[in-house]
């Protein structure tokens, strides 16, 4: 027998459809940059949640230089509403305030209550890398940096309650591997955070070969934490050419994975198939509009009622986007899982003196 070593580079992974029990919101997309009181060329990512009574969104966005080849500003934008699908934005962008100044490029923000408090996951972009932070919510645009950490994190995304007393948070580090996992760490102040270890690495996840990170807070059930995540596949046979000359193959899905209440460590139940593929005319196949096509990216999710989720995703990183799913049917959609490398401690070594035991189902030849 031929051993398949799991970290190889993965081939590409074909054909994917939504899960036919999940329903895009009619009014789709329900939130743009044509509501922004100040310039702006796209609006999407938006971290969404409940607080008081009222729903809130953090949303990227992002304005162009006249020719349209640079950026001037990607920053974080904020909404509120009644009901979670028309939005009134805020007159002005949000306000990152941090050691006496403010941080002006921050974006892709998560929203995550934790005791009665909003508080802001985002990634801070400077000449330095990208750095992870942490703010608390002072009210209107005002949020308070209370963690900066090292470069380079994106998709950092502060759970909603603790483990064993302790903070727990999602991270994806870029690394010196051509791919990218969803780590897990924890704190006891929220300043400070280690004891990190891999969550779910691309390997497990079948419709990813390029990355993989984390999407909303992840939501306590009875059965687990429900974690939705994005999932990134390369195909060069889709390869699409902008007119500025750009090339673009990758296509973003959303999926989601179930974690152990003790130990959210350890991942229990998977989709071994997206929940949502880019497949509407909003979501792929608009140059005009889009700034990057086939791309879903999941930023909030939250329970409609007692057996609804609610899920809020980036839509040609462009615009904002709702569908909704029965807790029933995503239950459905999973598989009893435990990850190829239980920690992400193995090397060469381990693999060539059998030390790892890496073939599983569908992993030989």
């Amino acid at each position: 027998m031929t051993n398949y070593n799991p970290f190889d580079p993965k081939p590409p992974v074909g054909f994917l459809a939504s899960n036919p029990a999940l329903r895009r919101h009619a009014e789709n997309p329900i939130f743009t940059k044509d509501e922004l009181a100040y310039p702006a060329n796209l609006a999407f990512n938006a971290g969404v949640n409940r607080l008081n009574g009222k729903y809130y969104m953090a949303f990227r966005y992002d304005t162009f230089t006249p020719d349209g080849k640079g950026l001037i500003i990607s920053g974080t934008g904020m909404a509120e509403s009644d009901d979670g699908i028309h939005w009134a934005p805020y007159s002005e962008p949000v306000k990152f305030h941090y050691r006496g100044r403010l941080l002006e490029w921050a974006n892709d923000a998560r929203l995550s209550v934790l005791d009665g408090q909003l508080y802001l996951s985002f990634c801070y972009n400077c000449f330095h890398g990208e750095r992870p932070g942490i703010a608390v919510w002072r009210g209107g645009v005002d949020f308070d940096v209370i963690c900066l950490g090292v470069p380079a994190q994106r998709n950092l995304i502060l759970a909603e309650d603790r483990v064993n007393g302790r903070f727990w948070r999602l991270e994806r580090p870029a690394t010196r591997r051509p791919v990218y996992d969803i780590w897990i760490s924890f704190s006891n102040d929220l300043v400070h955070w280690g004891d990190a270890e891999l969550l779910l690495g691309v390997e497990d996840v079948p419709f990813a070969n390029v990355k993989i990170g984390g999407g909303p807070p992840p939501l306590r059930t009875e059965r687990g934490y429900l974690m939705v995540f994005h999932a990134v596949d390369e195909d060069k046979a889709r390869e699409i050419s902008y007119p500025n000359g750009v090339k673009w193959s990758r296509r973003y899905t959303a999926g989601a994975a179930l974690l152990d209440l003790e130990d959210p460590t350890k991942v229990i139940a998977l989709t071994k198939s997206p929940l949502l593929v880019p497949e509407m005319a909003y979501e792929t196949g608009n140059q005009e509009f889009f700034y990057r096509e086939n791309v879903i990216f999941p930023c909030g999710a939250l329970m409609d009622g007692t057996d609804q989720l609610r899920l809020y995703y980036g839509a040609g990183d462009y615009s904002t986007c709702m569908a909704r799913i029965a807790l029933s049917d995503l239950w459905d959609a999973m598989t009893p899982y435990t990850r190829i490398a239980d920690m992400a401690t193995y090397t060469p070594s381990d693999l060539m003196n059998g030390s790892f035991n890496y073939l599983r189902e569908g992993m030989q030849a």
